[in-house]
C-alpha cells in the first residue's frame, strides 16, 4: 500500500516547525538559519496542503500528544513538550487552510515566545498576530472572554495609613492573611458609616439581615470604649465586647469578642444575620435581606478592586495600595462588601494558624468567582455555557492579579517549566464545587458538550472505578450525541472532546466507539463548516485509530461503512479519511491475527471484507510465501470469505492490472476461481517477463487448485521456452490424466517452437509420473527403437522411459533390462515420486545428491565474470556459491569442469540462501546430461562414510521458490 503524500508532508511540516521554533529561540527570527528554516516549514507546508484543494492541515495536542489530521505522531521529547505547551495554553488545535499564506505562517511562528513567557499568554499573543488572517484558524479549548475591566486606581483614603506604615513588607504579610485583609474591609466601612469612637472596651461588632448588616465603626480599631454602629440596609445593629488596640477577626488583639446574633434574612452567600463566623461579630439584630445577592457587575467590581489593591501595592507600598483599597471598597454596594466579608472569613476559618501558600487575594478573588458561578448554576437562572463564560470574564481579572502577584510562576516559566494555565484550574475548581446531582444532570443534558473533556474523564473514570459502568456508559453516548447539535459551538466542542476520550471510549465500553464513529459519520456528511469539518474529521479518525488499536473490530466496520457513505457526497474527504484512519494500514496485522486464531474475532470478516484490494494483496502475497499445505489452505478459506467482491478484484488485476500485481494474484485466484484464470491469463502471458512467467507457474502448481493442470496446459503454448521445462515438471507433478494426450505429443518430438530434445525427457518424466498404463505402448516403442548401428533414441531418452515403464509393468522391464544396453547404475537416479498426502504445497523432483568435492563452473554468458562452487545438485539443478550475486531469474550459461572434460548447462538462478545460490537447469545436450548423471550416481554410491549424501525427502519451499532440484 501506497504511503499517503499528504501525511508525509504534514509529519515533515510538524517537524520542521519544532526546529524553526528552536533557532528563534537560540538565534532570534532575524538570524539566517531562523529564516531559512521558515521557508523550509513554508514548502512543506504547501506540499501538505496545496494551493487549490478542499482539505486542509489539522494540527492538534492532548497532553503530550500532537495529532496530525487525528492521527497521533509518534514525536521526540521536544514534540511531546510542543504539544503541552499547546495544552497548557489551552488550545486544542491549529488549523491551516488551503488559502494559507507565507505572511501568515511568519505571524503565526513570530507569535511563540522566543524568551520567558507563561503558556497562558500564547493563546492571546497567536490570536493577537493572526487577526484577520484566513489561512489559520486557533480552536481553543476553552470559551474565550468576552469583556475584561481594569480599574485604574485612584487617590488613597488615610483611614488606615498609621496602622499600616509605608514597609513593602508589612504589605505582603497582609496580602497573605485573610485576617488582616478583614481588618482592611472594617475599617473601610467604618470611614463609610462615620461611626464614632467611644471609650469602651471594643466597637460594634457586624449583624443584621441578609446582605445587609451594622457597619464597623471606624474608631473601633482602637482603644476601649463602645460605640453605636450606623444602620444598615434592612436591619441594625448594636453589640459589645472586649478588646483592647485594634480589632481583630477572632479577637486575637485583647479577649474574645462573644453575643448573640439572630436574622430573619436568607441570602444564598451566607446569611450573616446568624453570625459571620467565629469572633466575626456578636450582638443581636435583625433583617430582611434588603439587599439581595450581589449582581455580576458587583462582582467584577470586587474582583477589579482587589486587581487595584495589588497593583498599587506592589508598585507604591502598603500606605498607598490600602488606601486605595480602603476608597474603592467603601464605594462598593452595601452586599458586596458583605459577600467579601464573609469570603474572607471563610478563608480564615478553613486555616486560622496555616500560612497560605500563595496570596490570599488571589485565593479571595478564586472563591468569589467559583462561589458567585456555583450559586447561579445551582438555581438553574444559567446554562452550563453561561456559567463558564462568566468564570472566563472573571479569569481575565484574576489573570491580572495574578501577573502582578506571580512572583513564583515567574521562576517556574524561566526553569522552562510549563505552567498550569489559570482559566483551567478555575474551571477545575468550580467543577469540583458543582454538587454530584449537578454534574451528573449536566453530563447527562443536551449541554454536556460545554463540559471540558478533562472534567467528563474525571467524572467518568471515576464512575468506571466505583464499577457504575452503566451510569459512565450513558455519560459519553449522551456526550457524544452533541455531535449532532444544531449549534456550531456545540458540534466544535463535541468533536475536540470526543478526540481526547477515545481512550476512554474504548476502556468503558468498546461499542461506545460505534456510536461515536455513526454521530460524527452522518455529520461528516451534512457539515458545510470547513473549520467543522476539519475538527470533525480528526475526531473521527481519532476513533477509528482507537478501534483499531482496541481491535474491536464491529467500530471498525462501522467507521468504513460511514467512509462508504461519506464518498458518495464528498469523495475528497473520504479519501483522506481513508488514509488518515490507520485502518489498512493494519490490514496485515489482522491478516496474521486471523491466520492465527482458530476462530476469526467477531466483526474481522467484515472489516477484510470492506478493503478488498489491501486485504487480498496481503492474502496473495502470504498465499505465494506459504510452505506447508495446511496454511495455504487457511489462507485461501480466508479469501474465499471474503465473497465476490474480494475475487472481483483478483480477477480484474489478473486481467488488466500491472504485470507485477497480476503475477502475485494469479496464485490464489487460480486457487478461488480457476476458469478465470484459463480465460484471462493465457492471452497476457506471452507479453510477460520470462521471470513473470516463471513465477506465475511456479505459484499455480503450489496453489493446490483442482484445475492447476488444465490451467499449465493453456499456458504451455505462450510462455518462453525456457519455462517450458518447468510447466512440463509441474504438469506431471499434479498426477492428472487429463495431461496425457499432451505429453505423449510431446514425447513423441512434436515440439513446440523453441523446444529442444531436453523437454521430450521432461515429457517421459511426467508420464512416468501420472503412471497411465495408455503410456506404455508409447513408452516401449521408444525405447526399443533401433537403427543398424545401435539405438534411435538418445540413451539419456530410453533411460527416462524405462524408469517410466518400472512403475507401469515392471516384470516387463525386468525381463528387458539385460538386453536394453542400460546399465543398473543409469537407473539409480529416478525421478521421485510425489507423495499425494505430502503436507509441502512443493516437492523436489529428483534427489539431492552431497557432492565429495565440489565442482567448478563458469558462466560465459554475463558481461562481468562470475564463478560458482556448486556443492550440492541433482538432474534438475544444485545449490553453489557465487563469486558476486546474481539476481534471482539470471540467465546463464555454465561450463561445469568435471575432471578433465566440460559440461555445457543452461540454467536460471533461483532464490538465495544466504551466501550460496540455487540454480535451475532448463536445458542441457542430452548426451551431456548422461556423463552429468554418472558423475552425481557416482557420488551417491560412494562408500558407507558418505551415507544419507541422496536427500530425496520432501523440504518446506515456499510457492515463490523453486524446489525442484
Amino acid at each position: 500500500m501506497k504511503a499517503d503524500p499528504k501525511k508525509a508532508a504534514g509529519r515533515a511540516f510538524v517537524r520542521s516547525l519544532n526546529i524553526l521554533l528552536k533557532f528563534a529561540r537560540l538565534y532570534g527570527y532575524e538570524h539566517v538559519r531562523t529564516i531559512e528554516q521558515l521557508q523550509t516549514a513554508w514548502q512543506e507546508l504547501r506540499t501538505a496542503i496545496p494551493m487549490g484543494t478542499d482539505s486542509g492541515l489539522l494540527l492538534g495536542a492532548t497532553n503530550s500528544q500532537l495529532l496530525l489530521d487525528g492521527v497521533p505522531l509518534e514525536g521526540s521529547p521536544a514534540e511531546k513538550q510542543f504539544a503541552q505547551l499547546l495544552s497548557a495554553a489551552g488550545l486544542a488545535s491549529v488549523q491551516f487552510f488551503a488559502s494559507v499564506t507565507e505572511e501568515e505562517i511568519g505571524r503565526f511562528v513570530r507569535a511563540f515566545p522566543t524568551g520567558k513567557a507563561k503558556p497562558a499568554e500564547l493563546a492571546l499573543q497567536l490570536k493577537a498576530a493572526l487577526a484577520g488572517a484566513q489561512g489559520i484558524h486557533i480552536n481553543e479549548i476553552y470559551f474565550v472572554a468576552t469583556d475584561a475591566r481594569l480599574k485604574d486606581a485612584s487617590m488613597a483614603a488615610q483611614i488606615a495609613a498609621a496602622s499600616l506604615g509605608g514597609d513593602q513588607e508589612e504589605f505582603r504579610q497582609w496580602l497573605n492573611d485573610p485576617q488582616k485583609l478583614l481588618e482592611l474591609i472594617a475599617a473601610a466601612q467604618g470611614s463609610k458609616s462615620g461611626g464614632v469612637s467611644g471609650p469602651g472596651p471594643g466597637g460594634p461588632m457586624p449583624a443584621g439581615g441578609a446582605a445587609g448588616a451594622g457597619d464597623f465603626g471606624a474608631a473601633g480599631l482602637a482603644g476601649g470604649g463602645s460605640g453605636y454602629g450606623g444602620a444598615a440596609d434592612g436591619g441594625t445593629s448594636t453589640g459589645t465586647g472586649l478588646g483592647a488596640g485594634s480589632w481583630t477577626a477572632g479577637g486575637s488583639a485583647g479577649g474574645p469578642v462573644s453575643g448573640t446574633a439572630s436574622g430573619a434574612g436568607v441570602s444564598s452567600f451566607g446569611a450573616i444575620g446568624s453570625g459571620l463566623g467565629p469572633g466575626l461579630g456578636a450582638g443581636k439584630g435583625s433583617g430582611r435581606g434588603g439587599h439581595g445577592e450581589p449582581s455580576e457587575e458587583e462582582i467584577f467590581g470586587i474582583l477589579s478592586v482587589l486587581t487595584s489593591f495589588g497593583h498599587v501595592g506592589t508598585g507604591q507600598g502598603g500606605v498607598a495600595a490600602a488606601g486605595v483599597f480602603q476608597e474603592q471598597m467603601s464605594q462598593l454596594p452595601g452586599r458586596a462588601q458583605d459577600m467579601l466579608k464573609q469570603a474572607l472569613a471563610s478563608l480564615a476559618a478553613q486555616a486560622p494558624n496555616a500560612k497560605p501558600d500563595e496570596s490570599v487575594i488571589v485565593q479571595l478573588a478564586e472563591h468569589l468567582a467559583i462561589r458567585f458561578a456555583l450559586e447561579r448554576f445551582e438555581r438553574g437562572e444559567v446554562k452550563v455555557n453561561a456559567v463558564r463564560q462568566m468564570l472566563d470574564r472573571m479569569n481575565q481579572e484574576i489573570e491580572n492579579l495574578r501577573k502582578i502577584l506571580g512572583a513564583h510562576e515567574d521562576k517556574m516559566s524561566e526553569a522552562g517549566m510549563l505552567v498550569q494555565s489559570h482559566r483551567e484550574i478555575l474551571d477545575r475548581q468550580f467543577w469540583a464545587a458543582v454538587p454530584e446531582s449537578g454534574k451528573r444532570a449536566v453530563l447527562l443534558s443536551g449541554e454536556a458538550w460545554c463540559i471540558p473533556p478533562r472534567n467528563v474523564q474525571s467524572y467518568v473514570g471515576g464512575l468506571i472505578e466505583q464499577g457504575n459502568i452503566a451510569e459512565a456508559i450513558s455519560i459519553l453516548q449522551n456526550y457524544a450525541a452533541c455531535a449532532d447539535s444544531e449549534e456550531a459551538e456545540a458540534r466544535k466542542k463535541t468533536a475536540v472532546g470526543l478526540s481526547e476520550m477515545a481512550e476512554l471510549y474504548a476502556k468503558a465500553d468498546p461499542r461506545l466507539l460505534s456510536q461515536a464513529l455513526r454521530h460524527l459519520g452522518l455529520q461528516l456528511s451534512v457539515e458545510q463548516d470547513s473549520e467543522l469539518q476539519g475538527l470533525v474529521s480528526a475526531a473521527f479518525v481519532r476513533l477509528s485509530q482507537e478501534a483499531a488499536t482496541s481491535r474491536f473490530f464491529p467500530a471498525m466496520e462501522q467507521a468504513l461503512d460511514l467512509v462508504a457513505g461519506v464518498e458518495s457526497q464528498r469523495p475528497g474527504i473520504a479519501r483522506s479519511l481513508r488514509s488518515r484512519m490507520g485502518i489498512e494500514e493494519r490490514v496485515p496485522e489482522f491478516v496474521e491475527e486471523a491466520l492465527k486464531a482458530r476462530q476469526v474475532a467477531a466483526g474481522l470478516t467484515n472489516v477484510l471484507k470492506l478493503l478488498p484490494q489491501t486485504t487480498m494483496e496481503q492474502l496473495s502475497a502470504r498465499f505465494n510465501r506459504c510452505s506447508l499445505r495446511e496454511d495455504s489452505e487457511h489462507v485461501a478459506n480466508l479469501a474465499g470469505d471474503l465473497g465476490e467482491e474480494a475475487v472481483q478484484y483478483l480477477r480484474s488485476t489478473v486481467r488488466g492490472g500491472p504485470v507485477a500485481e497480476a503475477v502475485e494474484m494469479a496464485g490464489l485466484l487460480s486457487r478461488l476461481d480457476p476458469e478465470s484464470v484459463m480465460v484471462y491469463l493465457p492471452g497476457r502471458m506471452k507479453d510477460f517477463p520470462r521471470t513473470s512467467q516463471d513465477r506465475i507457474v511456479r505459484q499455480i502448481s503450489a496453489s493446490g487448485a483442482a484445475r492447476r493442470c488444465h490451467i499449465l496446459l493453456e499456458l504451455i503454448d505462450h510462455v518462453d521456452p525456457l519455462v517450458t521445462p518447468l510447466v512440463i515438471d509441474e504438469i506431471g507433478v499434479t498426477s492428472d490424466r487429463e495431461a496425457l494426450g499432451k505429453l505423449l505429443t510431446l514425447a513423441d518430438g512434436d515440439l513446440p517452437p523453441g523446444g529442444g530434445p531436453y523437454l521430450r525427457v521432461k515429457a517421459i518424466e511426467a508420464l512416468g509420473r501420472i503412471q497411465a498404463p495408455e503410456s506404455a505402448s508409447t513408452l516401449k516403442r521408444l525405447l526399443e527403437a533401433k537403427k543398424v548401428f545401435g539405438w534411435v533414441q538418445p540413451q539419456e531418452l530410453r533411460i527416462a522411459a524405462l524408469q517410466a515403464l518400472e512403475k507401469l509393468d515392471p516384470d516387463w522391464v525386468r525381463d528387458y533390462l539385460p538386453n536394453s544396453g542400460i546399465d543398473q547404475e543409469d537407473l539409480t537416479l529416478a525421478p521421485l515420486q510425489i507423495p499425494v498426502t505430502s503436507k509441502f504445497v512443493r516437492q523436489r523432483r529428483h534427489t539431492r545428491v552431497r557432492l565429495r568435492k565440489t565442482v567448478r563452473a563458469v558462466c560465459t554468458n554475463l558481461k562481468e565474470s562470475c564463478s560458482m562452487e556448486i556443492k550440492t545438485a541433482s538432474l534438475t539443478g544444485g545449490v553453489a556459491t557465487l563469486s558476486r550475486h546474481l539476481t534471482p531469474g539470471t540467465q546463464v550459461q555454465l561450463r561445469l569442469q568435471i575432471g578433465m572434460r566440460n559440461l555445457q548447462v543452461t540454467a536460471l538462478m533461483r532464490d538465495s540462501r544466504a551466501q550460496d545460490m540455487a540454480f535451475e537447469i532448463v536445458d542441457m545436450n542430452l548426451d551431456e546430461r548422461s556423463k552429468y548423471r554418472r558423475m552425481l550416481a557416482g557420488n551417491l554410491s560412494n562408500s558407507s562414510s558418505n551415507q544419507g549424501a541422496g536427500e530425496s525427502d520432501g523440504v518446506p519451499v515456499p510457492a515463490g521458490v523453486a524446489a525442484s532440484k
